[in-house]
C-alpha cells in the first residue's frame, strides 16, 4: 500500500510556530513568495508536521541522528558539493516494497524517505567536539514523483522546522588547518529542488552507493546490507563505480568520479543539460569523448571548453571559479567555489598531453 502524498499547507496552519521565538520563525518562513511550504508526514501518516522531532525518524536527541529501526544510514562514493558542509544521510523504505536495482538509476518506489542533513563541525581536527546542524532535506516520493522539504536547525540544536528555504544561516566552524570559518549557508528554496530533482534522486546509482558502510557492528558491504535488510531486490548487475575525489585512487579515475558527481546530473545523458553536447557523467569522461577545444561563449577569456594540458586556458573552470550567477558551475544553490574540487581538476588537465587549440 502506498502512502499519502505530503500535503502542502499554509502558514496559518501552524500557529505554534509563535512559541519558537521570533528569530527561528522569520528563518522559517523568510524566502521568496514561489516557494512552497512543505512539512510533510511521518511514515504511515497523512498529517504533515511542523518539526522534524514529529517525524520519529530520530532515536532520542534528533540532533544525534541515530536512526530508529526503519530507517538506514547510507554514504555515498563522491559527493556533491555543498559550500564545504558535510552530510550524513538515511532512507526509509516502505514495508514490503523494494527499490529496483537493475537499472541504474535505481527504480525507487512511491513511500519512500530519502534524508540528508547538513551539518559543519565544530573543530574538523576533532570531531569528538561535535556538530552545527544546518538543515535537514528530504525527498518524499510519491504517485506524482518526489515532493522535496526542508527543516532548518534552531541556533539551539534541539530540533528543525518546516521551511520555505531560500535563507542565509550563518555558520561558524574550526576547519582542518586550525583557521575559524565565518560564512553563511545558503538554505536552497524549495522551489529550485525541481531543477535538480524533478522526478530523481541523483545519488541512488550503483556507480555512488557500491562501497563500505560503517554500521554499529562494523563495516561492511553497503550493497550487501542493503540487500539483507530488504531495501533493494536483488544483486548489482554489473556497473561503473565512482571513487572518493580526495582518496588514494588514480587522479584520472578521482576527477572523473567528481565530475560525474558534480556535474554529471545535469551534463549527462537525459540530463536538462543534455543539448550542450558537453557531457560530464562517468562514462563521457572518457579520453575519447572530451570536450577537448571545444568552442564556446567565453568566459574570463577562456573560450574552449577544455584544453589538455592548460587548466588556466579551460572555460569549464572559470566557470568554477566565477561568480556571477549566470555564468557560474555546478548550478544551483552554492555560493562558494570549491577549491578543493578546482584544484583537482587542475592538476587532471595538467596532466593531459598539452594540445594547441584554435
Amino acid at each position: 500500500m502506498s502512502l499519502p502524498s505530503p500535503t502542502i499547507l499554509r502558514t496559518a496552519a501552524f500557529p505554534s510556530l509563535a512559541i519558537l521565538g521570533p528569530v527561528l520563525g522569520a528563518l522559517a518562513f523568510a524566502g521568496c513568495k514561489g516557494d512552497a511550504l512543505r512539512p510533510i508526514a511521518p511514515p504511515g501518516s497523512a498529517t504533515p508536521v511542523e518539526r522534524l522531532s514529529q517525524l520519529g525518524i530520530f532515536e532520542g536527541n534528533p540532533a544525534d541522528q541515530i536512526p530508529r529501526p526503519g530507517f538506514t544510514a547510507y554514504d555515498v562514493n563522491a559527493s556533491l558539493y555543498a559550500d564545504d558542509l558535510r552530510k550524513q544521510r538515511f532512507v526509509h523504505v516502505p514495508k514490503g516494497a523494494r527499490i529496483r536495482v537493475s537499472a541504474d538509476p535505481w527504480d525507487i518506489p512511491v513511500g519512500t524517505y530519502l534524508v540528508k542533513t547538513f551539518y559543519v563541525p565544530l573543530d574538523a581536527r576533532d570531531p569528538a567536539r561535535g556538530k552545527r546542524l544546518v538543515e535537514t532535506r528530504f525527498l518524499v516520493k510519491t504517485e506524482n514523483g518526489f515532493t522535496a522539504s526542508t527543516y532548518v536547525w534552531n541556533d539551539l540544536q534541539t530540533d528543525a522546522i518546516v521551511s520555505r528555504g531560500d535563507v542565509d544561516v550563518p555558520i561558524s566552524w574550526i576547519d582542518e588547518k586550525g583557521a575559524r570559518r565565518n560564512d553563511r549557508f545558503h538554505v536552497p528554496g524549495t522551489s529550485e529542488c525541481a531543477s535538480c530533482h524533478e522526478g530523481r534522486a541523483l545519488a541512488w546509482r550503483s556507480r555512488q552507493l557500491d562501497r563500505p558502510g560503517t554500521y554499529p557492528d562494523g563495516t561492511h558491504d553497503q550493497v550487501a546490507h542493503f540487500l539483507a535488510l530488504g531495501i533493494i531486490d536483488r544483486p548489482l548487475p554489473e556497473h561503473a563505480l565512482l571513487s572518493d575525489p580526495f582518496g588514494p585512487a588514480s587522479l584520472d579515475v578521482r576527477a572523473r568520479s567528481y565530475l560525474d558527481a558534480n556535474c554529471g546530473h545535469c551534463h549527462g545523458p537525459g540530463g536538462t543539460a543534455e543539448n550542450t553536447g558537453v557531457f560530464w557523467d562517468f562514462e563521457s569522461t572518457d579520453p575519447r569523448h572530451r570536450p577537448a577545444c571545444r568552442s564556446t561563449a567565453p568566459v574570463d577569456g577562456r573560450e574552449h571548453v577544455l584544453v589538455p594540458g592548460h587548466p588556466e586556458q579551460s572555460e569549464f573552470l572559470a566557470r568554477m571559479l566565477g561568480s556571477d550567477s549566470e555564468v557560474q558551475m555546478p548550478r544551483g544553490p552554492t555560493r562558494l567555489p570549491d577549491r578543493a574540487g578546482i584544484a583537482l581538476l587542475s592538476q587532471w588537465i595538467s596532466a593531459m598531453p598539452p594540445l594547441r587549440c584554435r
